[in-house]
């Protein structure tokens, strides 16, 4: 049952109209149940990627130290480096550096290069990433950048060519 609108004139009006201003509308609650939701997913994808912080990406790169967050910037900004925010610090999936060669896979920065903005941000970049891909027998992209670098791209062309869903 709900709480019967007082009249304007009523005192208890004032009151009435602060409670109800306090209070979400089903549709609030609706995009916050949804919001919990997709943030669930999000740290469950993040989660289950080892990550690197600033200081280790610079060491896998061979990059001065000095300054990794402006260093590691200007690879972002080049999309050359797939960087996160985990509570507020820096985060790097390890599955993106050719450690022998200390750099980022030259696959990773093809598809990152590729990804149309339409298609979605980095988080769903990352799920493609991490999800099993039937056109690599299962494995995930992440782990055969290296192996399997023109099928993993074949593979993104096609899924870029559609809509995402979602």
């Amino acid at each position: 049952m709900t709480d019967p609108k007082p009249d304007v004139s009523d005192p208890n009006w004032i009151e009435w109209f602060s409670k109800k201003m306090d209070e979400a509308s089903p549709m609030e609650k609706a995009f916050w149940k949804r919001m919990r939701r997709v943030a669930k997913v999000r740290d469950e994808i993040l989660a289950s990627v080892p990550m690197v912080d600033q200081d280790d990406a610079c060491i896998l790169l061979s990059l001065s130290e000095k300054d990794p967050s402006a260093t590691l910037f200007h690879h972002e900004v080049d999309c050359q480096i797939l960087r996160f925010n985990i509570e507020g610090q820096a985060a790097y999936p390890l599955f993106q550096f050719d450690v022998t060669r200390q750099r980022v896979h030259p696959t990773l920065i093809e598809l990152m290069k590729m990804r149309p903005d339409a298609w979605g941000g980095q988080m769903a970049f990352l799920h493609w990433l991490t999800l099993p891909n039937r056109s690599l027998g299962n494995a995930r992209p992440c782990d055969r950048l290296e192996k399997d670098a023109d099928a993993i791209v074949a593979s993104f062309k096609a899924e870029i060519s559609q809509p995402l869903h979602g």
